[in-house]
């Protein structure tokens, strides 16, 4: 049932981003009518610093998430192999290391995830589960780096 969701969310979205182009062409177009100009062009600017602030305000909040995620989490399988000393361990800059006896030998990108069907965000890891992966367990399943993508 997201679907239909998403889909009126993407509508409004290129509705918005309509409004504030049309907005834009209206304002040069009566470049020399400054009664239709100036009220274009200050509800333009108004909705594209809004817009500004509405996306960096999201990104914060990312960022501010995803501090949450950092740190080490137990690994159970590396390359479809079992291992017991496994460890990945989440840095700032959405990175990773796999640590196997506290040595690298890999790593890799990641980046947190929310679905409108599943409360909260969660984890998604290159060549990782494509299941979901909590903060509060630390614990990832698998890391498979030999299939392609």
């Amino acid at each position: 049932m997201a679907g239909p969701a998403l889909a009126i969310g993407l509508f409004l979205l290129v509705c918005y981003f309509g409004l504030i182009l049309f907005l834009l062409y209206y304002t040069i177009r009566n470049r020399h009518s400054p009664k239709r100009a100036l009220p274009a062009g200050i509800l333009f600017w108004g909705l594209t610093a809004l817009t500004i602030y509405m996306y960096w305000n999201m990104k914060r909040s990312e960022n501010k998430a995803a501090q949450k995620f950092l740190g080490y989490y137990k690994l159970n399988t590396l390359d479809r192999r079992k291992c017991e000393k496994c460890m990945v361990k989440l840095k700032e800059g959405y990175t990773y290391d796999i640590l196997v006896n506290n040595q690298v030998v890999g790593n890799g990108n990641w980046h947190i995830e929310t679905a409108i069907d599943i409360p909260g965000p969660f984890l998604k890891i290159d060549h990782g589960p494509t299941g979901v992966v909590w903060e509060s367990d630390r614990l990832i399943d698998y890391i498979d780096r030999t299939q392609k993508e």
